[in-house]
């Protein structure tokens, strides 16, 4: 073994072996650092790659979901704005509705109300119309009709309706026409009475309501008070209608009255001459009905061409008083005001209060004091007097035809009477009305004030 040792040849051996391992272990030491930096910079740059990856993508998402509230901040905006529009759009609706004059009705198609504004409900005369059936809110129409002719311009109304039945039929009627089918109905009156009791005209246009998509979900029923248009064309009607039988009758009644005149003088002839008995008495009689008829001639004749008005200040007061005590009625004048004067023609007006407590004096039962209550109210430019008596009353069908020319309810009345104070009024610019029960008639005359310094409702204290 020691000589192995002291061999050069294996010495060298062993030096280069242990070179040659030394070699491998350092080449193998350094080939794994270098691995192991290798890896580990290989590691790092992965990290630093996944990081900005991660980085980019949370960016991504924060932008997106930023993106996303903005959209949602604006569409909540337009939400809101849309909702402000509608609120705004509703009020403003709600607005016109309520200030209308006219009245609007909206019904469903269960024909139920879905609305109405103030005018209507103070039109029909309820508080409160929400939900009420059409037959509910127009059981007070005694009479509906179409005014306006498809030859004039209206609407073809439904064939199946008979607008001269009577009581609210035709009206609901046209309303589910209007619902079903989408009828249009213009220029529509309806006579109409209130819970109140309380008479109105109505005007009314039925127009349907449809969808987008053209189909009739509601109708809307436009409502106007025609009250007093359709008073003053009664009047002027009544006027023009008095005009003309004037004009066409004034020289027919003068040559009666003349004609009256010659009997009577012939009878007052006869009279005069004839013997005691029969033929003094029938010579008595004609002229008695001569003098009569002469007097209805003359009533006629002041109807049909009065004469100018000799116009001053009148003590109306004192005036019915005195017609009252000529007509043998007892005058309750508690209501009227110590000095109410209005301006008038004395001698007409005497005429037309006379005539009217005349007619309270043959309206009251047999056996019962005719008695008559006067009252009055005043505005600076017209006073209202109203005379209500204990009579009989007019028959409510007959009402409306007191002021026409011989229209009368007496078994001898001329039907002059009234037609003649209904002149005697409204030549003196003012009007008269009349109002019936079964307990007594009122009379309600207008007339322009004169002087009416002092004037109270109810401040009479002279004795009758």
């Amino acid at each position: 073994m020691l000589q192995l040792l002291h061999n050069p040849l294996v010495l060298k051996l062993a030096a280069v072996l242990v070179l040659l391992v030394g070699t491998i272990i350092i080449g193998t030491g350094i080939i794994l650092y270098l691995r192991k930096k290798l890896v580990a910079n290989s590691g790092s740059t992965n990290a630093r790659v996944n990081v900005n990856e991660s980085t980019f993508a949370l960016a991504a998402y924060e932008g997106v979901i930023s993106k996303l509230k903005e959209q949602e901040k604006e569409l909540e905006r337009l939400r809101r704005a849309d909702r402000e529009q509608a609120n705004e759009s509703a009020s403003m609706s709600e607005s016109v509705l309520s200030n209308l004059s006219s009245g609007v009705v909206l019904f469903n198609n269960n024909n139920l109300v879905r609305q109405a504004n103030p005018a209507a409900k103070m039109l029909l005369g309820y508080q409160s119309v929400a939900g009420l059936h059409t037959r509910d809110i127009f059981r007070g129409v005694t009479q509906a009709r179409i005014t306006l002719s498809p030859a004039d311009g209206g609407d073809a109304a439904s064939p199946d309706i008979d607008w001269s039945e009577p009581g609210p039929a035709a009206l609901l009627k046209a309303i589910a026409s209007c619902l079903k089918d989408g009828a249009l109905f213009r220029r529509v009156e309806a006579d109409y009475t209130t819970p109140a009791g309380e008479p109105r005209v109505l005007g009314i246009t039925l127009s349907p309501v449809r969808n987008y998509g053209g189909d009739t979900v509601a109708a809307v029923a436009l409502l106007s008070d025609l009250t007093e248009i359709t008073h003053l064309a009664q009047q002027m009607r009544l006027r023009e209608s008095m005009a003309a039988l004037g004009e066409m009758s004034a020289g027919i009644a003068h040559e009666f009255k003349n004609s009256l005149a010659t009997i009577s003088g012939y009878a007052q002839m006869l009279r005069r001459e004839a013997s005691a008995g029969t033929e003094r008495e029938f010579a008595g009689k004609i002229a008695d009905e001569t003098t009569s008829l002469a007097r209805i001639v003359n009533d006629f004749l002041q109807f049909a061409k009065p004469e100018g008005l000799q116009r001053s200040q009148v003590d109306i007061r004192a005036m019915l008083l005195d017609c009252a005590h000529e007509a043998g009625v007892e005058l309750d004048s508690t209501g009227l005001p110590m000095e109410l004067k209005v301006e008038g023609d004395p001698t007409a007006l005497r005429q037309a209060f006379s005539n009217l407590l005349r007619n309270s004096a043959e309206a009251a039962d047999t056996g019962v004091n005719p008695r008559v209550v006067a009252e009055s109210t005043a505005t600076a430019s017209m006073a209202t007097i109203v005379l209500t008596d204990n009579g009989k009353g007019i028959p409510a069908d007959q009402i409306a035809r007191v002021f026409i020319p011989f229209f009368t309810t007496k078994p001898h009345g001329t039907g002059l009477g009234l037609a003649l104070v209904h002149r005697i009024i409204t030549q003196h610019g003012g009007t008269i009305t009349v109002a019936s029960s079964p307990t007594g008639t009122g009379f309600t005359i207008a007339l322009p004030v004169s002087d009416c310094a002092g004037f109270a409702t109810k401040s009479s204290t002279e004795p009758e």
